[in-house]
């Protein structure tokens, strides 16, 4: 991370530096180009033509340095642009996650008031149930199987009646 802040501040110093100088260097060209152009007229071809590929040299450098300078701003720039963008993002996100923890707990307000089981009270009481059930089947068995032998004892041969819950 220390690296990282180094570089940025290095690169940050190189673009300053690169941008404090680049119109000075532009005018100091021009008037460079200015004086070439003055020398050539007075009668030296050979000097013009040396002065063109300076030129053409110094601006492939300028150029470069220019590049150089812009590249370092743009990266600055986009490294600055998606920062912020994530810091948005995750203030977003807590956001979403307050609104909804201050959501499901107005909900859960409203329906104990409403006097609305909770799914921890529902599922109780469905154990519950199932025991009493239970229980009630472990009643009922020995009247089953008493109200069928006294049928069988019978020996009507007519079908009895299917046993009831209810005892009689």
């Amino acid at each position: 991370m220390a690296a990282k802040r180094k570089s940025r501040k290095h690169a940050r110093a190189k673009a300053s530096v690169a941008e404090s100088h680049l119109p000075e260097t532009v005018h100091q060209i021009w008037l460079a180009g200015l004086g070439a152009v003055a020398r050539a007229q007075r009668g030296a071809p050979k000097l013009l033509d040396e002065l063109i590929s300076e030129g053409t040299a110094l601006s492939v450098r300028m150029r470069g340095t220019a590049t150089g300078a812009v590249r370092g701003l743009l990266d600055n720039l986009q490294e600055n642009v998606s920062a912020g963008m994530n810091a948005a993002r995750d203030q977003a996100s807590d956001a979403m996650d307050n609104l909804e923890k201050m959501f499901r707990a107005r909900v859960r307000r409203a329906l104990t008031q409403l006097g609305v089981p909770s799914g921890q009270e529902i599922e109780a009481l469905s154990k519950r149930v199932d025991t009493l059930n239970a229980h009630i089947g472990k009643l009922t068995q020995p009247r089953r199987t008493a109200v069928r032998r006294r049928a069988n004892a019978r020996g009507s041969g007519a079908k009895s009646p299917p046993p009831s819950m209810h005892a009689p």
